[in-house]
């Protein structure tokens, strides 16, 4: 009797972890990533934010084409300045009537008025507003294109991280799945040597609390992994009581690159740390459009007018046509230039300030999650090898109650040593997992376009989709720093 409980007991505890996870649609990590990625509302905000730069762009860029516009006028007039006009129609009229062939259209009642005009205009000379305007709003656009990977690789962290936290929940349930199971084989031990009177009936209560505690902390960790599928679920888009499965487990690979290496790489491809520089410009492109306030305008000008009594009518003001160009200087506008010059010098220094500090927040994401990173890394050893510790001794104290060696108490102290090593151990890998994609966001790791690639392509002349071409990538992780991965089996 004693070597089969010790055989049991033995083989629970060597028995591989089962996923916990309701039936229904079963993810990869890379599945639930690239689902995210097509659902998530914030990328699909940032792209909206992209598509309003790029007819921002395109609108200041029509602005330096021609403008035809037409104006018409219908009014009911009348005063003394008509008086001449409306006798001769009078007398014109009572001819007619006495039978003379008098064209009234040449003398018309003045009673009502159609004033037509056209223009088509041009603007030669702004001072520099335009090409400034047009320059910011292409630093906008290029922002909003790194905003948008920005917000892809934001998403992917979230899902990776949302995904991780299920596969660490369903662990932890896995864990007090088998602390139940342990507890229910080792009541039945009790239960054995207490009918045949080697122990004690507290012996028998003491197991039954501590079953019945274990059993409140499983539908704990049931719920808490329901919870996690549904976090997962809003991440991914789907709704939140959708059946999410994983098809993978935590696991553990060394990270080999320096704080150095991921810094340096940050900084060079954080999407948003070169949005941030991207809007320097763009502020500095408005301070210079606002200057042109100092400077005239000239504008090549055709108008052409006409008014009548009617509808296109000319009756009243034959068709004059001019050709010509149009200057406007205002010379003295009492200050109201140079303050819109201050205004957005501010706002230049504003932007380079939020520049320096999105450096700087690089900097600590980046030194936040190597950490972490690094330390979840040495917390994985060390839980692993108190598992293993752990584990022996519970199996140890089993068999030593077993023989009348050792109390009930050494041996619930020894499970409750298991469950907590256990959990300790799963914890840290979830934390080495979530550390790593959140070290990859704060690298900047592409998703879908380089931002470096982007900003050589853009500095070389060119357009947005251009560089959004040259800095596409075809594998998340093809440009990112290399590491070597060595499994680590605890």
């Amino acid at each position: 009797m004693k070597k089969f409980l010790a055989t049991v007991a033995a083989a629970i505890l060597l028995s591989t972890n089962t996923t916990y996870a309701a039936e229904g649609m079963t993810l990869t990590i890379d599945e639930a990533i690239t689902l995210a990625l097509k659902n998530n509302r914030l990328i699909e905000q940032s792209a909206d934010d992209r598509e309003a730069a790029r007819w921002n762009l395109s609108a200041i860029r029509r602005s330096a084409g021609p403008t035809l516009s037409w104006s018409s006028s219908l009014n009911h007039i009348g005063g003394r300045y008509y008086r001449n006009a409306r006798a001769r129609h009078d007398e014109y009229n009572f001819a007619k009537g006495l039978g003379y062939d008098i064209n009234m259209s040449l003398y018309p009642s003045y009673d009502n008025e159609n004033l037509n005009s056209l223009s088509l205009s041009m603007p030669l000379y702004t001072g520099g507003r335009l090409e400034n305007q047009r320059e910011a709003a292409r630093y906008s656009l290029n922002a909003a294109d790194l905003t948008l990977e920005n917000s892809r690789q934001q998403v992917k962290y979230q899902a990776a991280a949302a995904y991780y936290q299920v596969l660490q929940r369903a662990s932890l349930v896995d864990v007090q799945k088998q602390a139940v199971q342990l507890l229910q084989e080792h009541l039945r031990t009790v239960s054995i040597q207490y009918e045949v009177g080697t122990v004690a009936k507290s012996d028998v209560l003491a197991t039954n609390v501590q079953l019945a505690n274990s059993q409140q902390s499983l539908n704990t960790a049931q719920g808490n992994y329901l919870t996690a599928v549904a976090q997962l679920n809003n991440v991914l888009g789907l709704p939140i009581d959708t059946e999410v499965a994983t098809s993978e487990n935590l696991n553990f690979v060394h990270y080999n690159l320096t704080e150095t290496d991921c810094l340096e790489y940050a900084l060079a491809h954080r999407p948003d740390g070169i949005a941030a520089t991207y809007a320097v410009k763009q502020a500095k492109s408005q301070t210079s459009a606002a200057k042109s306030g100092y400077r005239p305008n000239v504008n090549a000008v055709i108008q052409g007018s006409m008014s009548g009594e009617g509808f296109a009518q000319a009756n009243h003001d034959p068709e004059r046509w001019a050709v010509g160009l149009q200057m406007s200087w205002n010379i003295f506008d009492n200050g109201v230039t140079s303050a819109q010059v201050k205004q957005y010098k501010a706002g230049e220094h504003k932007a380079e300030s939020i520049a320096l500090q999105q450096i700087e927040t690089i900097q600590l994401e980046v030194h936040s999650a190597y950490i972490a990173l690094k330390t979840a890394e040495k917390n994985i050893e060390t839980t692993a090898a108190a598992v293993a510790k752990a584990e022996e001794e519970f199996a140890i104290a089993q068999i030593r109650y077993i023989e009348g060696v050792d109390t009930n108490l050494t041996v619930m102290n020894a499970q409750e040593k298991v469950v907590e090593t256990r959990n300790n151990y799963y914890t840290a890998l979830f934390n080495y997992n979530t550390s790593r994609a959140q070290l990859e966001k704060a690298m900047g790791v592409p998703v879908e376009i380089d931002a470096l690639l982007y900003t050589q392509a853009e500095q070389a002349g060119k357009s947005s989709p251009k560089s959004l071409e040259a800095a596409t990538v075809k594998n998340n992780y093809d440009d990112a720093p290399k590491e070597s991965a060595e499994p680590f089996d605890k």
